[in-house]
């Protein structure tokens, strides 16, 4: 049985938890929070030990690994000091803020020997892994471009304002637009040419950072990349994702919305196939929590000792140096080269 130590019971680690239950081979033996009302209520409910910070809980509790799902400030120093420990880690996405403490999360884990893997949940969702199997599988021809839409209303549900700064969560172009560009890695690989343009948040413009941002990519093999991302919406704007892929023989699009900030689904989301000749597909796609499916891989990979290959640290690197570049090229206004 791997022993699980959750990092933050906020609205993600909540998420997790829910998942961690359902997995077979995994205990949850640990939370550690700051808010420690929150932390022990939790722990109670769950019959594990509340540590209020990373140091009582590897100093004290025995644990195999650990699942973080703090602000995005904080990833760099819990997984480092995690991996010095000798633990496996599970770093919620962003992986981290800076290129630099990115490469020092890597190089921890790879000089400690753990295994490592970031949440970038998308890679396990039910359907964009059907997109990404309908691609692979050229049914379709080769892929020209793709268009990604995650549109949101301004999240209330986090402890605090820390989502609101750029500074400690990167704003909308790193916290929200990231999922999108970390898939259009997956389809396509790494970019190479960025230009995006962007809304500084109108209420904080000068530590909000982008609440809204538009990026297109060029890829090494040709294909195109376009991606939209903000949570400048008010009201009951749906939560919605898009995603269109444009093939040599036809086109692949789905359509998903829900309730505000993702609570509920407003419409059915299967995946449509539009091909060349005319003919129309419906795929229905079983339904299956991402996050279960991203933990029970992620303990896989420990139980069996096995290389993670999915969502890794460097990964996690590739979308944030993307991010990164579409902020750039959105605040001066220029063509960014990877």
């Amino acid at each position: 049985m791997i022993k699980v130590a959750l990092i933050g019971i906020g609205y993600i680690g909540n998420a997790h938890l829910s998942a961690l239950k359902q997995i077979g081979n995994a205990q949850l033996t640990a939370i550690v929070d700051y808010h420690e009302e929150n932390g022990r209520k939790a722990a109670q409910e769950n019959n594990a030990k509340y540590f209020k910070n990373i140091d009582d809980l590897l100093k004290n509790a025995d644990i195999d690994c650990v699942d973080i799902c703090v602000p995005t400030f904080a990833h760099a120093e819990l997984a480092i000091k995690a991996a010095n420990a000798g633990k496996h880690i599970l770093c919620e996405k962003p992986l981290a803020l800076s290129l630099n403490d990115a490469d020092d999360m890597i190089n921890a884990a790879k000089q400690n020997n753990v295994k490592a893997m970031t949440g970038h949940v998308l890679r396990f969702w039910p359907e964009y892994v059907k997109i990404k199997e309908i691609i692979d599988s050229r049914y379709l021809g080769r892929p020209l471009n793709a268009f990604c839409e995650r549109l949101a209303v301004t999240p209330d549900w986090q402890v605090g304002a820390w989502d609101k700064s750029e500074k400690f969560s990167g704003g909308a172009a790193i916290d929200l637009h990231i999922h999108d560009l970390d898939l259009l890695i997956w389809l396509f690989g790494k970019p190479e040419i960025v230009k995006a343009n962007g809304i500084l948040t109108p209420e904080n413009p000068k530590e909000g950072g982008f609440s809204h941002i538009f990026t297109s990519a060029q890829f090494r093999n040709g294909e195109a990349g376009f991606a939209e991302g903000g949570w400048s919406f008010k009201g009951s704007f749906p939560f919605t994702m898009v995603v269109r892929v444009l093939c040599e023989k036809g086109t692949i699009e789905w359509v998903f919305r829900a309730g505000k900030n993702i609570e509920e689904r407003s419409q059915a989301a299967n995946i449509k196939i539009y091909s060349n000749d005319g003919s129309t597909e419906t795929i229905e796609v079983k339904q299956e929590d991402p996050f279960f499916r991203e933990l029970s891989y992620f303990f896989d990979c420990i139980e069996n000792d096995r290389q993670i290959r999915k969502a890794t640290f460097e990964d996690g690197k590739a979308s944030l140096e993307f991010a990164l570049a579409a902020i750039k090229s959105a605040r001066e206004q220029i063509v960014v080269k990877l």
